[in-house]
């Protein structure tokens, strides 16, 4: 059986068990098994697959078939233009995120940060916190989680990417270990948290409900961690320093009105389709010391 019988039969194969990007989905996973690029596939559509290549990628279609992400089959993901080491357990990359590290970068250049100390709090695979390493050269980043499994993705993804003199993670809930050490001069925290509620929980596509739990959900109304990540990013910004959030698109009004008056410059941005995802703020701890004062 050559490449193009089997992606037609497997693509059908996709596409009669409900899965929508069924063609996409084959080739993607075609293009893994052969280790080559998908557009490629089109120039060797009559290349003959050996039995044992047939027989690795029907067990990877079943996969699929049952819902399984693509990223936990081929065990990665492109993010901003880097390959990233991917496993069940740990959250798989969007392209809407892509958006919260560019303006990261943005925002570190037009401010001439020399060398910045970021941290990304919920590292996740650490494609966050990899990314601002490897496109900010001089940036110190620490990536924090609390999942061994994330942590240890994170690490080697840091690895893959030789990145450890700059670069490294951490295991702590949110920023307690930072503020447990009294660690008080980070220029940027950054973070892509949980943000969806129970509800919104039961209505995610089952591919989406094959990721952790513990990384998509956050309460009732999806803020439970903005709650608890915006009063300890107080004790450890300098002064000046700033946060940066991803949100869902209804979310901005509500994670605005958990900034307390030590905060400025709170800006929501949009993503390419036009959706809030970002807000940012900037922590200003002499209003802080001015409130204690009083």
């Amino acid at each position: 059986m050559n490449i193009k019988e089997l992606l037609k039969r497997s693509d059908q194969f996709l596409a009669d068990r409900g899965i929508e990007s069924s063609r996409l989905d084959a080739e993607v996973l075609m293009a893994d098994l052969l280790d080559m690029e998908r557009i490629n596939l089109y120039v060797k559509y009559d290349y003959p697959l050996k039995s044992s290549e047939v027989d690795r990628y029907r067990e990877m279609i079943k996969k699929r078939a049952q819902r399984i992400p693509v990223a936990y089959i081929t065990e990665k993901k492109e993010f901003m233009s880097l390959e990233f080491k991917i496993k069940e357990g740990v959250l798989i990359p969007r392209p809407d995120t892509e958006n919260l590290v560019e303006t990261v970068i943005e925002y570190c250049r037009q401010n001439e940060l020399q060398s910045p100390q970021i941290i990304d709090v919920g590292t996740g695979s650490g494609a966050i916190a990899v990314s601002l390493a490897h496109y900010l050269s001089e940036a110190k980043v620490v990536g924090v989680d609390l999942s061994p499994q994330a942590l240890k993705i994170a690490r080697s993804n840091m690895e893959k990417h030789e990145l450890s003199e700059r670069m490294s993670i951490l295991k702590s809930d949110l920023l307690a270990e930072f503020i447990k050490r009294e660690i008080k001069e980070i220029d940027i925290i950054v973070s892509n948290p949980p943000y969806i509620s129970k509800t919104e929980m039961e209505e995610l596509p089952p591919e989406v409900k094959k990721e952790p739990k513990t990384a998509l959900e956050a309460g009732e109304d999806g803020l439970d961690y903005y709650r608890r990540l915006i009063p300890e990013a107080e004790k450890v910004l300098k002064n000046g320093g700033k946060i940066f959030l991803e949100i869902g698109y209804q979310q901005s009004e509500a994670v605005s009105k958990l900034f307390a008056e030590n905060w400025s410059q709170l800006e929501v941005k949009k993503d390419y389709a036009e959706n809030d995802r970002i807000v940012s703020a900037v922590f200003e701890a002499v209003k802080k010391t001015e409130t204690e004062n009083n």
